[in-house]
């Protein structure tokens, strides 16, 4: 009985508005040849005015005498069917009809695998204004989420592939101020990342696109990804203007082989990569052959040497660098974690006569291990790294282990330094225990010992030197440091 009435009034409406502008133009031509009142003209024309305005919004709210049960179904029904999105909606739903009519409603559940993998506190889904007298005729178009928390692993992550590739009209699904945990498989959060606006469309190419920007470790990044099916390429390029960062990803998926093509992009310098992924395994290898490896799948495990021609400490061990922001989050905890990356630096930055910088770093079952590592002194000194390890303890991040010194030339050692002859002895090997905390700088000394012997005045010398708490990487300290050692164990 609504519905008849509602269509009947749509047909009156229709009808005033087509004989509205033919009566205005009437009305006008009347003004102007008998110059009749024109203050009765203008109430006329304010009341048909009136009469439309009515009218237009009498037709925008009747989706508020809809069913509100048959409404949640249709919607759910046409989510799950344009969208291939399961979502539970079970608290009240409302209309609204600005900034564009649409149906709100809190605390939105996302299913996936009859698993609840995200809640969204304000869920808005905006309607066709087409063909309001009919709520068979209701149509939904684009979707937004807004304060969502998702939590998923691994084998969630298929939810946002879904909604990626299923979607083929021009509606859009868009998530705004939520955040993301992922967890791990005893549901422990590795990282999380808050995301500020992500937004799934078919674009004008028909092609499937995702637009997200989104902070992870404090660092915001921005993302574009775009997956052609038709041709099965797909294309992503992830920057952040922060770090100065940018990731371009080009890659072929039509055969099982999948082949493509990284462009990694750090402040000015750019390395191009090329990679295959089948089922096992994924290899990879820089154009100029400075950067190779390979990850095997099952079980885990990553292989890779990396060549760069400078160690910059200052940016590695900056509060806001990757480096630290990993460390930090513990994401290298993970017991599945099994990795060795060997690292080359031809040389230290603002350190002179540091060359041939060799650091085979281990990921052991949670573990930073650096071992059977080496650095060059001025080709006077072979300074070893024997099972030393990087810690995080209380967000301090601590380098703790054996540093082994060998002298091959030790006249350009003590020239160097300033050591005077009476000073000097005969030394071939020097072993110790480090522990250096990165983020204040400060370093201790233990168990040191001069070719394998150790001594009272050395140790008494150590203990002095861990009360001074100096910061190793000022020249001008460590430098007078050393010629305080030999000046007061070497007298005479």
């Amino acid at each position: 009985m609504l519905l008849k009435k509602i269509n009947k009034l749509l047909i009156s409406i229709i009808k005033l508005i087509e004989s509205f502008f033919q009566r205005i133009e009437s009305l006008v031509l009347l003004k102007k040849k008998k110059k009749i009142n024109f203050q009765s003209l203008d109430n006329k024309i304010t009341i048909i005015f009136a009469i439309i305005l009515i009218s237009i919004i009498s037709y925008f709210l009747i989706p508020t005498f809809y069913d509100k049960d048959l409404v949640r179904n249709i919607l759910k029904n046409q989510i799950q069917e344009k969208f291939n999105l399961e979502v539970k909606l079970e608290e009240n739903l409302n209309y609204g009809l600005f900034p564009k009519p649409h149906f709100y409603i809190k605390n939105t559940s996302i299913i996936l695998n009859e698993k609840d993998v995200a809640k969204s506190k304000d869920f808005k889904i905006f309607i066709s204004i087409k063909n309001f007298q009919s709520i068979e005729n209701l149509i939904i178009k684009n979707l937004l989420f807004k304060k969502t928390e998702f939590n998923i692993s691994y084998k969630d992550t298929k939810l946002f592939d879904e909604i990626l590739n299923y979607n083929k009209t021009q509606n859009r699904i868009k998530f705004k101020n939520s955040i993301l945990f992922f967890k791990n498989k005893n549901d422990d959060v590795v990282f999380f990342t808050d995301i500020k606006d992500m937004n799934f469309f078919y674009n004008k190419d028909l092609v499937h696109q995702l637009n997200a920007n989104f902070d992870i470790f404090n660092i915001p990044f921005n993302l574009i990804l775009e997956n052609n099916n038709n041709i099965k390429k797909m294309f992503t390029n992830l920057n952040s203007h922060r770090i100065r960062l940018g990731i371009q990803n080009d890659f072929d998926y039509k055969d099982e082989k999948i082949t493509g093509v990284l462009n990694f992009e750090v402040i000015n310098d750019s390395k191009l990569f090329n990679y295959t992924v089948n089922q096992k395994n994924l290899s990879f290898n820089s154009e100029d052959n400075n950067f190779k490896g390979s990850l095997d799948f099952k079980p885990f495990y990553l292989f890779s040497e990396l060549n760069f021609n400078e160690l910059n400490f200052k940016k590695i061990f900056n509060e806001d660098s990757i480096l630290i922001n990993l460390i930090n989050s513990e994401i290298f905890n993970n017991q599945n974690l099994n990795a060795q990356v060997n690292f080359k630096f031809d040389k230290i930055k603002g350190i002179n006569y540091f060359k041939d910088i060799s650091l085979k770093t281990y990921f052991e079952e949670g573990n930073i291990i650096i071992k059977n590592s080496s650095i060059n002194w001025n080709d006077s000194v072979l300074i070893n790294l024997d099972d030393t390890q990087l810690l995080n303890e209380n967000d301090q991040i601590i380098f703790s282990g054996t540093i082994t010194l060998n002298f091959k030339d030790q006249n350009t050692f003590y020239s160097y330094y300033q050591i005077k002859r009476n000073f000097r002895q005969n030394i071939k090997k020097v072993k110790l225990d480090v522990l250096l905390n990165l983020n204040d700088r400060k370093i201790q000394l233990e168990n040191f010992k001069i070719n394998n012997n150790s001594s009272r005045k050395i140790d008494d010398y150590v203990n002095y030197f861990n009360s001074k708490n100096i910061d190793i990487f000022n020249k001008v300290i460590f430098r007078n440091s050393i010629k305080e050692f030999f000046a007061n164990n070497y007298k005479g």
